[in-house]
């Protein structure tokens, strides 16, 4: 039986492109993942439809570098609160009940004041958390405005500072993990927000 003989060449070119095709699939792969960690995978849902008559939040979705804090009340009710101290309370109606808000901590909403590489201005929600405290200790820390600049948010037990503007990253204190994030979207038209993931 006669044996066919293959060049050199011809396998050593198999393998180069079989190489590059490898290389290309990895760094497919790499985006994919990198794309995925910019958002927690911590269970999250806010839905409101009254954004333009609540004055914290709207500013906050409508000017760079503005952000509000939602939280939540035992009785049910939703408080938005601006850096500034301005709040506004909104007792939910059964409508609203039907969408149960999901969180650890809360909400901070608001526009990066830094533009994404094409120049626009991009709205982010955070977890209201630290989320240094809540995974190392368990413990559902709220982190609260920083007094004297508006776009940094601090944790009162372990004395980070978390930069609103530039992905919720550690700033101040010890190093650790950023800000929890979460997927929004907003429609100015409507005044509807949904925070989810």
């Amino acid at each position: 039986m006669k044996r066919m003989k293959y060049p050199y060449s011809k396998c050593h070119n198999l393998l180069n492109v079989l190489t590059i095709i490898l290389v290309v699939l990895c760094c497919f792969t790499a985006c994919i993942d990198e794309g995925d960690r910019l958002y927690t995978n911590i269970r999250a849902f806010f839905r409101y439809t009254r954004v333009i008559t609540t004055p914290p939040l709207h500013r906050a979705l409508g000017n760079p570098g503005q952000f509000c804090k939602i939280t939540f009340e035992k009785n049910g009710r939703y408080v938005f609160a601006s850096p500034n101290g301005e709040s506004y309370v909104y007792t939910p109606t059964a409508l609203d009940q039907y969408g149960k808000p999901e969180f650890v901590a809360g909400f901070i909403v608001g526009t990066s004041g830094i533009p994404d590489l094409t120049g626009n201005f991009y709205s982010v929600a955070f977890d209201l958390v630290c989320p240094n405290c809540y995974r190392d200790n368990a413990i559902p820390r709220k982190c609260d405005f920083d007094s004297k600049n508006h776009t940094i948010v601090k944790c009162s037990l372990c004395s980070r500072s978390y930069n609103l503007d530039n992905g919720g990253i550690v700033v101040a204190g010890k190093s650790g993990r950023p800000l929890y994030r979460y997927r929004m979207s907003y429609a100015p038209a409507t005044g509807v927000l949904f925070i989810q993931n």
